[in-house]
């Protein structure tokens, strides 16, 4: 199960299952469930290709097939109608992922991971099909766990040591930026690759559905990166520095600037 991909009703394909990470979990398409909704009126979108308004919401069940798990689950899937201009090809429905339980792992979860982040890790895959923004939240509340494990500081301090306190008697909240400031004496390509999840973070807090998915699928493989690379002491892939400059380019306030200004 691949984000962005689009599948017709038979291709559905299995995917590791994220209790016994042995067994794949299977669609058992002979039970799934459909409901067609929308318009059937066909609009040309692109001298090859044909889009019509009709849409078919499919619900079918998963199970995994190793026999000391049979963990259960369902996907849903939102397909559209498409057809060829060529008037051979039969018009088919072909459907998108919004919603998995249990959702499968976009990266492995390795046993050497501290139990808090792998919790909001899986947490993290689940709302990526459903809610990409809160997806890009919960990432970066994984980057805040991640410092706390790595015994990075999380609260203001005085000259003397002593933390400082808010107005309301509370110990008063180092922000990220600076928490990450301080990782960059640690490790400095992990604080780089984690500040564009902040980034990403702050933007999901505000923009809500304007999000986009793949966007949030690219902080969520830096942030798998970075895992691998601090705990199973693997080097960061190179294809992070294009997913950072990826998020960045549609998340940092700076760069946001230089985008086409309407006039």
């Amino acid at each position: 199960m691949k984000p962005g991909f689009i599948y017709s009703k038979g291709s559905i394909p299995a995917y590791l299952c994220p209790t016994c990470e042995k067994g794949k979990m299977l669609p058992d398409l002979e039970s799934c469930l459909s409901r067609q909704t929308g318009e059937s009126i066909i609009l040309s979108k692109l001298d090859y290709w044909e889009e019509s308004f009709q849409k078919e919401m499919l619900r079918v069940d998963l199970s995994c097939a190793n026999e000391d798990c049979k963990e259960v689950g369902v996907l849903v899937l939102e397909g559209e109608l498409y057809a060829r201009n060529d008037n051979q090809t039969e018009p088919e429905m072909l459907f998108t992922p919004i919603y998995i339980n249990p959702a499968p792992q976009l990266f492995p979860l390795n046993s050497a991971y501290p139990d808090d982040i792998r919790k909001i890790a899986q947490e993290a895959f689940s709302l990526f099909w459903s809610d990409p923004a809160s997806c890009g939240n919960k990432i970066r509340v994984g980057v805040e766990v991640l410092l706390n494990n790595l015994g990075i500081e999380k609260e203001y301090k005085n000259k003397n040591g002593i933390v400082e306190l808010s107005k309301k008697g509370r110990p008063r909240p180092m922000t990220l930026h600076k928490r990450l400031e301080k990782f960059k004496s640690v490790s400095a390509s992990s604080a780089y690759a984690l500040e564009s999840i902040k980034w990403l973070g702050n933007e999901s807090s505000h923009a809500g559905d304007l999000i986009h998915q793949s966007v949030v699928y690219r902080a969520v493989m830096i942030f798998g990166s970075v895992l691998a690379h601090l705990y199973s002491n693997q080097p960061i892939e190179k294809e992070v520095d294009y997913s950072i400059e990826h998020v960045n380019f549609w998340c940092h306030p700076d760069e946001q600037k230089s985008w086409p200004q309407k006039t």
